[in-house]
Order: C-alpha cells, then sequence, then structure tokens
C-alpha cells in the first residue's frame, strides 16, 4: 500500500490550463474516485500521476517519494485503460505475464502469480486464448489481471467500463469494489458516471474546468454539496434547480417564495438565510425530495400539472409544472398518476438546497 499526495498541482498545454491548483492526499488504501464532466482534467491528472503528463507546476508524491521526474516504470504503478490496450498477438497468459518478464520474475513464480490472479478474475479457462476470441467483458477482466499480477503499489484506472454495456457495468463496478477490498491497495479511478464515483468511491473529488469542486465521501457529497455545480452533477436524476426565488419573512418564519411555490425555511437554516432577507437566491430540490402525498394548504404542498409521466419499474418520474416552473419529480411505482391532471406534491422541506444567484455557492 502506498499514500500518494498531490501538491498544487497543475498542467498547461500551450496557453490552456487543463489542471489548476490540484491538492489532495489519497490515503493508504483507498478507493479514490475522479468525476466530472469530459474535459475537466480528470484523466490528465491520472496521467501526471502515472508519469504519462509532464508536470508543469506542483508536486506528486507516492509512498513519501516525489515523483515528478521518476519515469512512470519507475513509480511502482499499474494502469487500467478504457481501451483495455491488450497485445492482440499474445495469448490471455502472455498478455498477464509481459510486465512481469520484463521486470525479471521467474518464470515459475510469474506462473504462479498469472493463475492466481486469473481464478480470482474467473479467466482461468481463457488464459490460450487471444483477445479477439474474448468478449468485452472477458477482456477487461484481462486488462485488470495484468495490473493485478504485478502488485504494485497504486492502481489507476482510466474510465474502465465506459465501453462495456450497462448490465455489464453494474456487475464489473461490484467486482472491482470486491477486488479492492481484497487486496486493500491504494487504487485511483476516473470516470465521468456519477452512478459509479458514488457506488465505488470511499472517498470521490468532483472536478469542473481543471479544479477540484469538492472533495468527500459519497452521499456527504450528496447531502451536503458545496456549490450548485457539485448539487447538479451528483444525484440521478439530477437535482431541480428554480431561480429567482425571494427570501421573505412572515412572523419569525423565513419563507423562500415565487409563483406557484412557497416553502417555509428550516429553522436550522434560518441564520444563514437571514442575510438574504428581500434578496433572491436559487433554490434546489432533488425529484425524490417530491413526493405525491401533498396535504391541502399545508405549508410544504404546491399544485401542480403533469406534462409527461416516465415509469421506470421501481419508480415513476414525472415531469410537472409549477407556476410556469417545469419539475421533475420521482414517486412511488403504485402510483395512478395520469398526464394532463393536477396534483398535489410535498416538498421535503428539510432536504432543500439553497444557492448564492452569483457565486453559486451553497447556502447554509
Amino acid at each position: 500500500m502506498a499514500e500518494v499526495a498531490l501538491k498544487h498541482v497543475g498542467k498547461k498545454f500551450g496557453e490552456v490550463l487543463a489542471v489548476d491548483d490540484f491538492t489532495l492526499t489519497i490515503h493508504h488504501g483507498e478507493f479514490m474516485v475522479f468525476v466530472g464532466p469530459s474535459g475537466c482534467g480528470k484523466t490528465t491528472t491520472l496521467r501526471m500521476i502515472a508519469g504519462l503528463e509532464d508536470i508543469t507546476f506542483g508536486e506528486i508524491f507516492i509512498d513519501g517519494r516525489k515523483v515528478n521526474l521518476v519515469p512512470p516504470k519507475d513509480r511502482d504503478i499499474a494502469m487500467v485503460f478504457q481501451n483495455y490496450a491488450l497485445y492482440p498477438h499474445m495469448t490471455v497468459y502472455q498478455n498477464m505475464a509481459f510486465g512481469l518478464k520484463l521486470k525479471k520474475v521467474p518464470r515459475d513464480e510469474i506462473s504462479q502469480r498469472v493463475r492466481q490472479t486469473a481464478e480470482l478474475l474467473g479467466i482461468l479457462e481463457y488464459l490460450k486464448r487471444k483477445p479477439r476470441e474474448l468478449s468485452g467483458g472477458q477482456r477487461q477482466r484481462v486488462a485488470l489481471g495484468r495490473a493485478i499480477v504485478r502488485t504494485p503499489k497504486v492502481y489507476l484506472f482510466d474510465e474502465p467500463l465506459s465501453n462495456l454495456d450497462a448490465k455489464l457495468r453494474v456487475q464489473m463496478r461490484l467486482e472491482l469494489k470486491k477486488l479492492h477490498e481484497k487486496m486493500d491497495t491504494t487504487s485511483i479511478y476516473v470516470t465521468h458516471d456519477q452512478i459509479e464515483a458514488m457506488t465505488m468511491g470511499d472517498r470521490i473529488v468532483v472536478m469542473r474546468d481543471g479544479k477540484v469542486q469538492q472533495v468527500g465521501h459519497p452521499l456527504e457529497i450528496y447531502m451536503h454539496p458545496k456549490n450548485r455545480f457539485v448539487a447538479g452533477f451528483i444525484g440521478s436524476p439530477t437535482m431541480n434547480f428554480v431561480e429567482h426565488v425571494r427570501v421573505e419573512k412572515e412572523g419569525e418564519r423565513l419563507f423562500v417564495v415565487t409563483e406557484g411555490l412557497r416553502f417555509p425555511v428550516p429553522r436550522e437554516r434560518s441564520q444563514a438565510l437571514s442575510a438574504y432577507l428581500g434578496r433572491e437566491v436559487v433554490l434546489g430540490v432533488r425529484p425524490e425530495d417530491l413526493s405525491e402525498n401533498g396535504v391541502p394548504d399545508a405549508q410544504e404542498t404546491f399544485k401542480a400539472y403533469v406534462e409527461v409521466v416516465q415509469p421506470v419499474g421501481n419508480q415513476i418520474y414525472i415531469d410537472v409544472k409549477a407556476g410556469g416552473r417545469n419539475l421533475l419529480a420521482s414517486i412511488s411505482p403504485q402510483s395512478q398518476v395520469k398526464t394532463k391532471e393536477e396534483i398535489l406534491l410535498r416538498a421535503r422541506i428539510e432536504n432543500l438546497h439553497f444557492f448564492d444567484p452569483v457565486s453559486e455557492e451553497t447556502i447554509a
């Protein structure tokens, strides 16, 4: 196991700053996930850790050793790529053994390690086959095996499941997580899929435009996003955002008010929202925090007109219009809701999110 530390790391391509002031410590045995949209700098950061990209500024340490100028082969890392990167003319066994042969590992030890790893990954029976004779999932297991067999200090994964179909991705996510727990090795995983990040990471790093937006445990980031970008990126379906919501006071209670919507502010959030009294904020509410059991005249209830009903098995997504605003709600699959009807929706006010309209930072 090894700790990986990045200190104010940056990368420029010409005048373009692809990664800016990236600072992070990845602990021994941790499964860390970098997540963000395409072009946010996550793969570039991974490639700098691997030594495949030069660092423009900053420092990277692996197991306490500064590796800025250390060649990739001497960093004791193993990388699994998106496109598998297998040698087509070699058998599965030869692909997995190749790195060990370069390190002059004895032949008997190579055989033992390759077979143990192949058994662990369920590909023992394919050792004599070539990559073209394997399915996508089997080839991905070979790519994983080639990395695992080397027993490096750090594993680096660059969107390794993106070429697999949806069902196989779910299966491989589970298998990768089990493998990590068995091997207990430091792992860094890059993905643009926030579901992968949430289900696999011990911690996740959300990136945007080369900058770290937030680092934390998956549920911490989901429940307490630091800004509007993180709130909108993490969570599926994505969070609803309502612009031009005014903070008003009635008696001793604060309310957020806009056309068709009026919610009391949770008391524990009142102090932070009081600074915005008479001003506008952006309201965020997740689809799963809107339910169909609205009670007439209740403070958290509002009328909504159903435009689209989307059954997805274990839940129903409904697109509704409330006060001219389009919202998405996730409701029970037993619901009998129909299009073109008016219903009462209830918001879980304790789960509402509020953002500054200018800085887009979370309020409270």
